[in-house]
């Protein structure tokens, strides 16, 4: 989808336990693509790699917004689609298409 980041295809280093997509930001949120997501497709999306600069524990070393404005854009976008081991060709094309269609919306 127009917009969306995808992982590099980086086949030789990555063990692809998870596939991450950033979603646009003149998109809808997050929070709403995960609650779509699930209310209406019943896939499970989850969150990973927040901008860790913005824990409390770093705060209170002095880090602050805007200290780094991209892994704070990619923190707050970036979701997890299901990916396992178990998953069926199928599967996964279900939770591309229904990925696809819930932002075209």
């Amino acid at each position: 989808q127009r917009g969306v980041e995808l992982p590099p295809a980086d086949f030789g280093q990555s063990c692809w336990h998870m596939f991450q997509i950033v979603l646009p930001a003149d998109g809808m949120s997050r929070a709403e693509f995960i609650r779509r997501m699930r209310e209406e497709e019943g896939i499970g999306i989850g969150v990973h790699y927040p901008a860790i600069h913005l824990f409390t524990l770093y705060r209170k070393l002095g880090w602050k917004d805007g200290d780094f404005p991209q892994a704070e854009r990619i923190g707050r976008s970036i979701c997890t689609l299901p990916l396992f081991p178990a998953m069926a060709d199928s599967d996964v094309d279900r939770v591309c298409e229904a990925a696809a269609r819930m932002l075209q919306t």
